[in-house]
């Protein structure tokens, strides 16, 4: 059960701080150092001064008081503007996926982190730095900048149909074209009737993560550490409720694989590996990438994966990888639910990466052999130009697979999704109310 909640947002005034795609960025966690200077570059109002500040680049532990005091400053001078209302804001995306126009509609609201009613189910693991690092943000700011990525089920379509009475004819409030070609567009939904409306038809749905693991574990220590100092929350938006986006699953949204580059490994040899590869795995060679991406694609149900090592010496050029049946059997994977067992990418972090090659959890977590890419192409180019030893190639985790999973009770392995498009950061802004 979703208790979710309208409120009254923080929106950019355009007539202050100018051409939202000026102002708006990729998530944190998306944002290279390039992309953070080209951010500040484009607006002084560009809300990465709050959510990923220069000062963490001199101050690895900071405290972050530059983006806590920029966020009220922006909201002093008129930057931010509020609405007048409580509201939930429709968040609709339009996107393209190899040629495919699609449209994914979403609500900003805020979740209820108290109400043990209301279930939300992770699928991921988190790390305790990125954990630290963003509730230092939240002890700044006292508010959210982001949004985090609910997925929730409803075949009827209700609230998608119900938002698209209220949207079609009105201009968005903000509509802005990302950095890759995405279009996203938000409206401020008020009216009572369609809020209760929306309210009910969640409070039947179970909410998963999708992204922002992270960031809801923090939350949820936010407030327990504000409770713990005495603190209570001084209106609808506080510390016991978080900013969220929910779309819904039934109506399709896009996960993209998430890729493995292999460095820095003594003794690697590609050959060798194939070898050993051959008793759980059917090795088949391939002429080209995109041969080796048709297969792939085409045995998406048989667990299937992609290897390339460089083009020369043993063990060059284009590999499948296609598990045997029989090696679901092996040890290495028991312990765990079936769904658990089922998805591609632990059959590779634990058959390939950790059987194989000594690479287990903890060198994954600490990223010490494996770093992650969602481009085929750009793996393939890296590995060419001897940055890495070696690249192992994905077909996405499916919808279906993370809602088995998480309601089996398991948590995914590290990066085993990637939606796309990313929710842009600074579209809506929530500010607690706080009495201390």
């Amino acid at each position: 059960m979703a208790q979710i909640y309208p409120f009254q947002g923080f929106l950019y005034n355009q007539a202050v701080a100018g051409d939202p795609k000026n102002v708006v960025a990729q998530p944190y966690d998306k944002t290279s150092p390039a992309m953070q200077d080209e951010y500040y570059a484009r607006s002084p109002y560009n809300v990465v001064r709050v959510t990923l500040n220069k000062e963490k680049r001199e101050d690895a532990g900071t405290s972050y008081p530059d983006a806590g005091a920029t966020f009220r400053k922006w909201i002093a001078e008129g930057v931010l503007a509020q609405e007048s209302r409580p509201a939930v804001f429709p968040y609709y995306q339009e996107y393209a996926v190899d040629g495919e126009k699609r449209l994914q509609r979403g609500f900003i609201a805020l979740l209820d982190l108290e109400d043990p009613g209301s279930a939300v189910i992770p699928h991921e693991n988190t790390l305790a730095a990125p954990k630290q690092d963003r509730l230092q943000l939240l002890r700044s700011v006292e508010g959210n900048e982001d949004l985090i990525y609910m997925l929730y089920s409803d075949e009827a379509l209700a609230i998608d149909k119900l938002m698209d009475r209220h949207v079609a004819s009105k201009p968005p409030a903000v509509e802005v074209t990302d950095e890759f070609g995405a279009t996203h567009r938000v409206w401020a939904l008020s009216d009572p009737a369609a809020l209760e409306e929306m309210q009910a038809a969640m409070k039947a749905r179970d909410l998963f993560i999708a992204d922002g693991h992270h960031r809801f574990e923090t939350a949820v220590n936010f407030m327990r550490e504000c409770r713990a100092k005495g603190w209570a929350p001084g209106g609808a938006e506080s510390f016991n409720r978080r900013m969220v986006t929910c779309f819904n699953i039934a109506a399709g949204v896009t996960i993209l694989a998430t890729h493995r580059l292999l460095r820095d490994l003594a003794g690697f040899d590609a050959a060798a590996f194939l070898g050993k590869a051959g008793e759980r795995f059917a090795v088949e060679s391939a002429a080209t990438a995109e041969e080796l991406w048709r297969k792939m694609a085409e045995g998406r149900d048989g667990h299937v994966f992609g290897f390339y090592a460089g083009n020369g010496g043993d063990g060059g050029g284009f590999h499948l990888l296609r598990l045997k049946p029989e090696a679901l059997g092996d040890a290495a994977l028991q312990g765990h639910s079936g769904p658990w067992r089922e998805l591609d990418v632990s059959i590779l972090h634990t058959l390939l990466l950790g059987r194989l090659l000594g690479i287990d959890e903890r060198k994954l977590a600490e990223q010490s052999n494996i770093d992650y890419a969602r481009s085929r192409e750009a793996c393939v180019e890296r590995v060419d130009a001897g940055k890495y030893q070696a690249a192992f190639f994905l077909n996405p985790t499916t919808s279906q697979q993370l809602q088995r999973v998480s309601l089996a009770g398991e948590r995914m392995p590290q990066k085993s999704t990637d939606f796309f498009p990313k929710l842009l950061t600074g579209l809506v802004f929530m500010q607690m109310k706080i009495k201390k």
